[in-house]
């Protein structure tokens, strides 16, 4: 019978009696449906995709330290980046951890918070001017102005550091000029860069801030986590653990495309021992 041919073919061998080809490639979709259901890498690979980019805060991370005096306070301007990606960090501000909307997960939004870089001028053409990039007290949400230098009386605001950062690359792009049409907020104020981060998060009442994610610190001179013994290392240990899971689905897909040589094969015998 149907069922008698599927293990027979599953086995290796066929015995006697007509093989369907529509029964050998039922069984064969059934066998990799049934292991796409169960292989841990398909998980994984769809919470990647919702993750996209974003490093995992759980890893402790090297910085580079900022410049402080001998009295332990930061320098400024701080200057972060190179050429034409530099930020000047002019004032860190204050932490407003009561009000929801000033921080994130990633990111707390110091009101007084101010940057500077160069970027090409609205007004003239072939020319670099200097923007600066605040964060302002708006009440119950914060206030992401950009304001160009050669363009004073005119400050580009938004509910977001993006948002206001767009602005001005429609206005650039509508003006034919080469820049990106979409900018990361975070990335043009210089709040991306690890060193600001460490110095935000020691800033005053930055631990009350209850959504925010504290990144965590390799202090200097310890070894970094790719260079710490798997018995130190418990993230990666785990992960050695969870390749040997996944090796257990690749394995299945070898078994299955040694079947898939068996059933072809016993799929041409069948049809020419039981022509129609």
């Amino acid at each position: 019978d149907s069922s008698d041919n599927e293990d027979s073919v599953l086995n290796g061998s066929v015995g006697g009696g007509e093989l369907s080809e529509a029964l050998v490639h039922r069984k064969r979709d059934s066998l990799r449906a049934s292991l796409a259901a169960h292989d841990p890498s398909t998980h994984i690979t769809k919470r990647r995709r919702c993750l996209g980019k974003r490093d995992s805060r759980a890893e402790p991370k090297h910085v580079e330290s900022l410049q402080r005096d001998s009295h332990g306070s930061l320098v400024f301007p701080v200057v972060i980046g190179k050429g034409q990606d530099e930020v000047q960090i002019h004032a860190l501000g204050r932490v407003v951890w009561d009000r929801d909307a000033y921080h994130t997960s990633r990111y707390i939004w110091t009101v007084g918070f101010k940057s500077t870089r160069m970027y090409p001028s609205l007004l003239a053409n072939n020319t670099r001017c200097l923007y600066s990039s605040e964060i302002l007290d708006g009440g119950d949400s914060p206030v992401f102005q950009v304001t160009a230098e050669d363009m004073p009386d005119m400050a580009f605001r938004a509910m977001s550091s993006s948002g206001a950062w767009k602005q001005i690359l429609d206005q650039l792009t509508a003006k034919g000029v080469g820049v990106k049409t979409h900018a990361s907020g975070p990335q043009m104020y210089g709040l991306i860069h690890l060193g600001v981060t460490k110095a935000i998060q020691e800033l005053e009442n930055a631990d009350k801030c209850q959504k925010y994610i504290r990144q965590l610190w390799v202090e200097d001179g310890a070894e970094s986590s790719s260079d710490a013994t798997d018995d130190d290392n418990p993230h990666r240990a785990s992960s050695l653990a969870n390749s040997s899971v996944d090796a257990e689905p690749e394995a299945a897909l070898r078994r299955l495309s040694v079947h898939d040589s068996t059933i072809a094969a016993a799929t041409n015998e069948s049809l020419t021992s039981h022509p129609n």
